[in-house]
């Protein structure tokens, strides 16, 4: 028994003629009449009187009369709210992300959102990468930009871009006129995300990787404090374009490159690929990678591929 089984036999009984039925369905006659037959014999039983005068349901035909066209409301309904759940999604959709991406990302994705699909409502969360994994195993967030993604086991990943690790310095800190070398960057007084942190992991695996002692004056766990730290000109840091550009642009900071493989780190978009994504998400899911594509031109937020 189908939805196009009780559509015909809805239609037959509503007719009391199979032809008559027919026609309303712009359906050849015996094609309705085999799916009555068809639909008698999966049930076991006579759904149909049938005479020279036209048909009538019996008593099991009546009661399935009224059952199916509730189920045949039931469907259409369902095929109009999927129609319009395809033009104007709805729901909430909750996306994570490090605090040094949220800077150059939350508003512009808000603002899209909010324009293109009002019937979205958008949740963004703060959270450090190593934790945006596990957010999306629980089901907190059903996306999450996460930098230096790990393989996980029920996670799905989207490259993005490779995104540059600048020094960032207050406007007067002397710096060289070419890109920093790690040797010369030990020697500065640092100030560094706390661990566990991407960028904290790159910068230590660098300077040990190069048998180099560093001094760390300061950590934090917020780019806030960390700005911060490095305005109070209590030392320099290690973060993306993406974190500072507004204190860039308005002269309150300063960047310069580092001359090294590891000052890069790999910024992907990941969700939990054992769920079927809501169209909702995947429309937040859309304009996370058409934003990335437009601001991931800015020459300042992309690493160079030709770094030692």
């Amino acid at each position: 028994m189908d939805l196009r089984q009780l559509r015909y036999f809805v239609k037959v009984v509503e007719c009391g003629n199979v032809t008559h039925a027919s026609e309303a369905l712009h359906i050849a006659q015996p094609a309705v009449s085999q799916q009555m037959r068809n639909l008698e014999r999966d049930l076991g039983m006579q759904l149909l009187e049938r005479s020279v005068h036209g048909v009538a349901p019996t008593a099991a035909g009546l009661t399935l009369y009224r059952h199916a066209t509730g189920l045949l409301r039931q469907a259409d309904g369902t095929r109009e709210l999927l129609r319009q759940d395809a033009e104007f999604p709805q729901g909430k959709v909750s996306v994570g992300m490090p605090s040094s991406t949220s800077r150059v990302l939350a508003i512009p994705l808000a603002r899209m959102v909010r324009e293109r699909f009002p019937g979205i409502v958008l949740e963004l969360i703060e959270a450090p990468s190593a934790d945006l994994g596990g957010l999306i195993g629980g089901g907190r967030v059903e996306l999450a930009v996460v930098a230096d993604a790990a393989e996980t086991r029920g996670v799905a990943a989207q490259r993005l871009i490779s995104e540059a690790l600048h020094l960032i310095a207050w406007p007067d800190f002397p710096l060289p006129e070419a890109p920093v070398q790690l040797a010369d960057l030990a020697r500065m007084p640092l100030i560094l995300p706390s661990a566990p942190n991407s960028i904290r992991s790159r910068v230590d695996w660098a300077l040990s990787e190069a048998g180099l002692a560093s001094e760390v004056r300061f950590e934090a766990s917020s780019t806030a404090l960390l700005f911060a730290a490095v305005i109070a000109r209590l030392g320099v840091t290690i973060l993306p374009w993406s974190a500072a550009h507004v204190e860039l642009d308005e002269h309150k900071l300063k960047l310069a490159a580092v001359d090294h493989r590891l000052f890069s780190r790999e910024l992907s978009l990941c969700w939990h690929d054992s769920e079927l994504l809501s169209n909702a998400v995947q429309k937040v899911k859309a304009i996370i990678v058409e934003l990335f594509a437009v601001l991931g031109q800015r020459r300042e937020w992309l690493a160079s591929k030709n770094r030692a």
